[in-house]
Order: C-alpha cells, then sequence, then structure tokens
C-alpha cells in the first residue's frame, strides 16, 4: 500500500473506457489509471477475450489463478464501482489513480459470453454491506425462485439483504402474501412499497442511511421510481412495462453510485437480472439457505447433496414441514443449474 501524505483516498462511482468519477474529501474527481494500472487491465481484458474462445485455456487460467489467490489476498485486478482508492490530484477537477484497495465484500455475475463459470468473474459492485431485492407484487408477477437465488447470493456474498415488495397498491394474488410470510419467518425483513401511495418509502430511506446499498431486482418492478421517491431529484429514468409481453424494459445502462442526503450510498446497477448464483460453490449451497443450517451435518453420508439421498436430514425436514418445499425445490434448481 502506498503511504505519501499527499495522496488522496476515494471511492469509485462510475467508470467507463478507463476514465473514473471518485468521491474523494476534496470533492468529485475525474480520474485515470496510471500507467502500470492501465497497462495491467489492457492485460486483463485481452485474457478475458481470449478465454471466451478457449475453453482449455479457460482451464489453465483457473489452474494459475487458484495458486496465486493465496498471495494476492482481496486486492482486485480490475477496477470496479464501490471500489476504494488511493489517487493523486492533479488540478481542481481531474486525478491520476494510483492504487486499488482490498475489498471487503463484492457482487459478482458470470460474463456474458463466456464459456467457463469459474473464471470469466465480473464484479458488478464492490465494497456492499447491503442490499434492497426489489420484486413486483404483479405486473411483473414475481418469481421467487430467482428471489430465492438472489438471496443465496448475498448470503454466500455476506451481504445483508432486504426484501421489497414493490407495487403493493395493486391486486396480487394471494400466494405474494404466503410468500412474504415465509421469508419473514427466515428472519428476513420484508418491506411492503408504493410510490403510489407512498408506503414504505420513508422505512426504505431510513433503511439506507449509513449503508453502501445496491438497489436491484428484475426489470419493471419499479426501481427506478422507488430510488426517485426516495430520493427525490435523483436523476434516474423511470422503467416501463411492455403491454405486449408483461417483461420490463432496462433504463440504466452501467452500474452508478449515488450519494444520499440522510447518508450513505445508493447503487443501480444494469443487466442484473442476468445474476446466476454459478459463483457459489455446489458444497457451499446449502448454508446459503438459512433454514437449511440447523441439519447440515446431520445427513447420513458426508457428502450428500440433499437432492434424493436416502439419509438426509434436509429432506426429512422438508417432508416434516419444517423446511419449506418450494425454498428446497429452488435450492435443487441452482444447484443443477436450472434456469428458474
Amino acid at each position: 500500500m502506498i503511504n505519501d501524505p499527499e495522496m488522496l483516498t476515494g471511492m469509485v462511482l462510475n467508470g467507463a473506457h478507463g476514465i473514473y468519477d471518485v468521491h474523494t474529501d476534496n470533492g468529485v474527481l475525474r480520474c485515470t489509471l496510471r500507467g502500470k494500472l492501465k497497462k495491467s487491465f489492457v492485460q486483463s481484458q485481452a485474457t478475458r477475450s481470449l478465454a471466451k474462445t478457449n475453453s482449455r485455456f479457460n482451464k489453465l487460467l483457473h489452474q494459475s489463478k487458484m495458486k496465486r489467490e493465496a498471495a494476492e489476498q482481496a486486492v482486485p485486478s480490475r477496477l470496479s464501482v464501490g471500489d476504494y482508492v488511493k489517487l493523486r490530484q492533479l488540478d481542481a477537477k481531474t486525478g491520476m489513480i494510483e492504487e486499488i484497495l482490498p475489498r471487503q465484500s463484492e457482487l459478482s455475475r458470470r460474463d456474458t459470453g463466456s464459456t467457463d463459470k469459474k473464471v470469466m468473474q465480473q464484479t458488478l459492485l464492490a465494497n456492499l454491506d447491503q442490499a434492497v431485492l426489489v420484486f413486483a407484487t404483479t405486473q411483473p408477477d414475481p418469481h421467487f425462485s430467482m428471489l430465492d437465488r438472489y438471496l443465496a447470493i448475498c448470503e454466500s456474498a455476506e451481504i445483508h439483504p432486504l426484501i421489497c415488495l414493490n407495487k403493493a397498491d395493486l391486486p396480487h394474488e394471494p400466494y405474494v402474501e404466503q410468500n412474504a410470510e415465509l421469508y419473514t419467518r427466515l428472519g428476513y425483513e420484508v418491506i411492503w412499497s408504493s410510490v403510489i401511495t407512498g408506503q414504505g418509502i420513508e422505512t426504505l430511506r431510513n433503511l439506507l442511511k449509513g449503508h453502501m446499498t445496491l438497489f436491484t431486482g428484475p426489470s419493471g418492478v419499479g426501481k427506478s421510481s422507488l430510488v426517485n421517491a426516495i430520493e427525490p431529484g435523483m436523476a434516474l429514468k423511470t422503467g416501463l412495462i411492455s403491454s405486449a409481453t408483461g417483461k420490463g424494459r432496462h433504463t440504466t445502462t452501467s452500474s452508478q453510485l449515488y450519494p444520499l442526503t440522510g447518508g450513505g450510498w445508493l447503487a443501480d446497477s444494469a443487466g442484473i437480472r442476468a445474476l446466476a448464483a454459478w459463483n457459489i460453490a455446489p458444497e457451499d449451497l446449502a448454508s446459503c439457505f438459512v433454514e437449511f443450517r440447523p441439519y447440515l451435518g446431520q445427513c447420513t453420508y458426508s457428502d450428500c447433496t440433499h437432492v434424493d439421498e436416502e439419509g438426509c436430514a434436509i429432506l426429512q425436514a422438508v417432508n416434516d414441514g419444517a423446511i419449506d418445499e418450494r425454498r428446497h425445490k429452488s435450492y435443487v434448481r441452482i444447484l443443477l443449474g436450472e434456469e428458474r
């Protein structure tokens, strides 16, 4: 780590094409990467491009990566929104990033077009401590298997999740209330919200204070409208629902951090609909389902996958009604790599 009294510590708010807006005590500075970091970034891009077309290279790269992990600790090789950096201020508006600081946490997904799920990792946001998982009560109908996937990812990344059921003013099916009660029993906080009636807006505003929060969910559930209601004046476009398909259109194009007037930061990230639990090791997935944890280690066989084995304590709990059957089906889908 660079120890230079003239250096500033900042947080990356957004970035594209090697240019980053960084929040510092001296204001927001438009920054570029120092030569060595930029070269590393370009090499990383070339490696990613090659890996997408060469599956054998993917395996070799993964083996090499595993050998380096212990020495590299948590220092990222690529800069992402939410990263803390050391930079040198060049003038009133610009700076040069000299060092990327270790991450405390990150939320990642597999890159589009990647052929190796273990290698091609794209960090959506770094150093998060909280995620608001937004689903609509209707228009579009909520897919709770997708919510289970998001919750598993948050548990794996040690990011505190909040469940937000938006459009609470609209008539919805009874299964929405039933699943909300299930998540509450599991210990998750469920917030019902509506930008039309104002329900839940103040609750969300208070929960965001002092945190770096990912605001995410499927397209069309009203994330951007909620953000504008929580923080008036925040220039986010409002999402639309296609009446022909019932699916939402993406309205954000990249990750971005926004300062909250009450303190803390809010993130909105594009492409989150493609988020998958690919980076959760199969042997770790069961512990990402909170209701499974009391039964782990109690199966007859130590290598039990909790799918259909005899003597499985988790399957017995499902049969006994102690674990919800739908949640167990979500676990199996994720474990087997099936779509929702």
